[in-house]
């Protein structure tokens, strides 16, 4: 038995085989750019969120340090905001980590926030005061900063038996 080829379809099946080789080619090189594209996407948004972590660490340890500073005495006085003090609250970590840009007191319409009555009920038991404290947190990988602002309101209330 003799096989006849068709001299007119010789090579046909090479150039589909090229044909698709390239279109697939050209689909896994369009997936694995997309890849890319959001895996760098995460990691600067991850390193976003971490920034942002940091400088709510910051605001933890602010107000940490405002509350002991308020047992400590009535009248104390943030307002001092030496680039020494905040540097005391501002931390490094080995990634990032955050500082503290300022500590002030809250003010509307030119009304200061310091030692405010505290009623309850009708009845006085001590006194607050609300404090604007503004926290810079950052990266080092990405140098990403995030800068949050937060009011803390501190409670010295009298001890009623």
């Amino acid at each position: 038995m003799k096989i006849i080829y068709n001299n007119k379809r010789k090579g046909f099946i090479a150039f589909v085989v090229m044909f698709l080789l390239v279109i697939f080619g050209l689909l896994g090189i369009a997936y694995w750019s997309s890849s890319r594209m959001n895996t760098d996407t995460l990691y600067i948004e991850s390193q976003r969120l971490k920034a942002r972590n940091y400088a709510q660490a910051g605001i933890e340890k602010v107000k940490l340090h405002m509350c002991n500073k308020c047992q400590r005495t009535k009248d104390y006085d943030m307002t001092e905001s030496s680039s020494s003090r905040l540097a005391k609250l501002s931390k490094d970590f080995e990634d990032g980590g955050y500082r503290v840009v300022s500590i002030q007191p809250f003010k509307v319409d030119g009304n200061t926030f310091k030692n405010v009555k505290h009623y309850v009920k009708g009845r006085l038991i001590g006194e607050y005061d609300v404090w604007e404290v503004t926290v810079e947190g950052y990266t080092k990988n990405v140098k990403t900063t995030v800068e949050i602002k937060h009011i803390i309101r501190i409670y010295r209330d009298n001890i009623v038996y």
